[in-house]
């Protein structure tokens, strides 16, 4: 097993993506060898799905973070289909989504199976009464959004904000920790069940080739490469995983497990349930507004938002 940080030469997909982009350098070699990749996107009407891309033009469509369970509907029998088509097939997903591939298809010498470093994954259903609630509070509908990026580095790779664009330029912003979503999220209080006792962890429980994560602890281990415009730590797991990024531009540093789980704890530990999640779910099934229902379960104590407040401050002085 390889450990190392890496990020995506080309800025703008760098950009774009969550962490460094290495993801779209698998992805891009992928699918000039003629193959597939599997990966996570949305559909026409903003779910979270799985989607089959065949050219590198799509690509941009399963880039980036989505804090969803996405369905999968039937990605895993069309890619091994794919396989069985002498195709070379690149499938991504949560580790629990990639262990459902591995036990599928085996271990398959044109399979490159990639997972992400996952802190759990929200139910879709409070994502699909969230998206219309924020729609209607901006008087718009589904059909006027443009994008929607969970990860926007506007304000940083460290400090990112969720963003919704809708027709005609109307921008919905928040950074991650202003966010009611990403709040829920990022507090447990919307994960999947079985996400609070995931068998999938490090140091035994992958079935990746590779996985994937922000290296959150880049300004203890690397700060002369930390630029905050974000970058991935890349865990090649098999001799197939090693071989897939023997060509990836590294910092040329390598990294224990227990170095990186220190700043990244998903990597080995499940999330823990938040002690607000049996109230939280009454009240949604109550069919209360998910909004105030994420503001009351969420609200900081003021003296939380004034030091956020004084931070954001003094930070843009520093700048």
């Amino acid at each position: 097993m390889k450990i190392f940080a890496a990020h995506n030469p080309d800025a703008e997909i760098r950009k774009e993506s969550s962490a460094g982009g290495v993801f779209s350098i698998l992805a891009s070699q992928i699918l000039r060898a003629g193959g597939i990749v599997y990966g996570v996107g949305f559909n026409l009407e903003w779910k979270v799905v799985h989607l089959r891309i065949d050219n590198e033009d799509e690509l941009w469509r399963i880039r980036g973070s989505k804090y969803v369970y996405s369905h999968i509907g039937t990605s895993i029998t069309d890619a091994c289909r794919d396989l069985d088509n002498g195709h070379k097939v690149l499938f991504s997903g949560t580790p629990c989504q990639v262990a459902a591939m591995r036990k599928r298809a085996g271990d398959n010498p044109n399979l490159l199976l990639v997972e992400v470093i996952c802190h759990g994954a929200p139910e879709p259903k409070y994502w699909q009464r969230y998206l219309d609630e924020i729609c209607t509070k901006h008087h718009r509908s589904r059909s006027d959004i443009q994008s929607i990026n969970f990860r926007d580095k506007r304000t940083g790779w460290k400090d990112y904000s969720f963003t919704i664009c809708f027709s005609e330029g109307k921008l919905f912003t928040q950074r991650h920790d202003d966010n009611l979503y990403m709040r829920a999220f990022l507090s447990d209080l919307t994960l999947r069940e079985v996400c609070f006792r995931c068998p999938f962890k490090y140091p035994d429980g992958s079935h990746a080739d590779i996985t994937l994560g922000d290296f959150w602890g880049i300004t203890q281990l690397a700060p002369e490469i930390d630029n905050n415009y974000g970058t991935t730590i890349v865990i090649a797991r098999t001799s197939k995983g090693t071989e897939a990024t023997a060509l990836i531009t590294t910092d040329n540093s390598e990294y224990k497990l227990e170095e990186i789980a220190k700043y990244n704890p998903a990597l080995t530990t499940s999330a823990n349930p938040s002690e607000n999640k049996a109230s939280f779910f009454k009240k949604y099934n109550e069919g209360k507004s998910i909004l105030k229902t994420l503001n009351y379960f969420t609200k900081r104590p003021i003296s939380e938002s004034l030091y956020i407040k004084l931070a954001r401050i003094k930070h843009k002085i520093l700048r």
